[in-house]
């Protein structure tokens, strides 16, 4: 049986594989007395800017581009 997963469903599985991902790494630096976090407003606020404006020269949403990231591409069918 195969089960289709919806685009918000899909965005968040990318969502919390990369929080996770982001935990283990700040774990580990923490380890080595780095902070990954310091300073971190400034550069999420340029790589929201970024994948927006990447997303729009594509023709495609932000999501769509967060799955593709991944290797997850989105077929979608005109009505």
């Amino acid at each position: 049986m195969e089960e289709n997963l919806s685009l918000v469903e899909l965005n968040q599985v990318l969502d919390s594989s990369r929080k996770a991902k982001h935990e283990q790494n700040k774990f580990l630096a923490a380890l080595k007395g780095i902070d990954l976090d310091k300073g971190q407003t400034k550069t999420d606020a340029f790589e929201e800017v970024k994948k927006r404006a990447e997303a729009k020269l594509r023709g495609i949403s932000e999501e769509q581009l967060d799955l593709s990231e991944v290797g997850i591409s989105i077929e979608t069918e005109d009505e």
